[in-house]
């Protein structure tokens, strides 16, 4: 590893299943169903998380690892979340398929070499991305999307708060 902060972005990468798991699975399904942000439940982001991480993660690594300056495409994060199917299954079932598709990377992605970590790609909108940056991204979207599902969480309880909304 390169950094500790290489080192921290896949320890949240490992623990985003677990924690989602303990945050959602004891609610009722009106609760993680319920839209909130731009229509998404909680159970759409992790559905959202879960679609993404074989194409945003894996593949944009394996292919900067494996390749020359490879192109890494633009991928549209909405399409790739309807045509996953994701949405339609139980909670359970996506956090399940989503600790299994991180517990098969994270042993590869963490004995990536720091001269693996510093090659790059080319992204159709970004342009040049090392490995690291993505995984370092990778960390910040997980942690995004846990702060987000929070927000959501919260709304139920603050309207149902009474007069105890003048501490908030």
């Amino acid at each position: 590893m390169e950094d500790a902060a290489i080192a921290a972005a896949l320890d949240v990468f490992a623990s985003t299943p677990a924690t989602l798991r303990a945050l959602l699975t004891t609610l009722p399904d009106e609760i993680t169903s319920a839209p909130a942000d731009e229509s998404w439940s909680p159970r759409d982001v992790v559905a959202h998380l879960a679609s993404l991480d074989p194409l945003t993660m894996v593949g944009r690594v394996r292919a900067i690892v494996e390749q020359d300056a490879p192109a890494l495409p633009e991928i549209d994060e909405h399409q790739v979340l309807e045509q996953s199917g994701l949405r339609s299954l139980p909670l359970v079932e996506v956090l399940d398929r989503m600790t299994r598709q991180r517990a098969e990377a994270l042993p590869w992605l963490r004995a990536l070499t720091p001269v693996q970590l510093r090659r790059t790609g080319v992204h159709g909108a970004i342009g040049e991305l090392s490995a690291a940056e993505i995984i370092h991204h990778k960390g910040w979207h997980d942690l995004l999307h846990i702060q987000q599902i929070c927000r959501m969480l919260a709304i139920p309880l603050d309207a149902g708060s009474g007069a105890m909304r003048q501490y908030h």
